[in-house]
């Protein structure tokens, strides 16, 4: 009678290097995938710059991020927190896409009521910056106009001319 096999157990540090290998194996599959389907860096160099309102944003402090978005939630409240008009928009544009014969001027007309919509968003996202520029110190103005300098300098150098 042939004696049942007797298997050893790997050696832990042999368990440990073999999942790490496999862990720095599968982080480079995923990088080199994610490259592949973002289109790479090339795109990203070819990108449009982001509206200039971002920089200026992004340079708040923490606090006044949370300031800011809660003069802004609070405005869109004092509009009525009815989304409606939104969903309504969207659901206008899709009929006038769905309709036969298409009408162009119905679909632009559409866009052009979200757009509308879109602008009064953006005018009372600036009066609520402009509102929290306006109650900074000067110094805190002018550390945050240093702030919003650096990041210029960085969107420079990211949509500078590739040769």
């Amino acid at each position: 009678m042939a004696e049942p096999s007797v298997t050893q157990k790997s050696p832990k540090w042999m368990r440990i290097t073999l999942f790490c290998s496999l862990a720095a194996n599968l982080l480079v599959v995923g990088l080199v995938a994610g490259l592949a389907l973002s289109g790479g860096p090339e795109k990203r160099a070819n990108a449009q710059p982001r509206e200039a309102g971002a920089l200026f944003t992004r340079a708040l402090s923490s606090e006044d991020k949370r300031a800011l978005r809660r003069e802004f939630v609070r405005g869109l409240r004092s509009d009525g927190p009815d989304r409606g008009p939104i969903l309504g928009g969207v659901q206008a544009s899709l009929d006038a896409l769905r309709a036969t014969p298409f009408d162009a001027d119905a679909f632009a007309e559409t866009m052009a009521e979200q757009s509308s919509r879109r602008a009064q968003r953006d005018a009372l996202g600036r009066q609520a910056l402009t509102a929290r520029v306006a109650a900074m110190t000067d110094a805190e103005r002018l550390a945050y106009a240093d702030r919003v300098e650096d990041g210029l300098r960085d969107l420079r150098k990211r949509f500078r001319p590739r040769d």
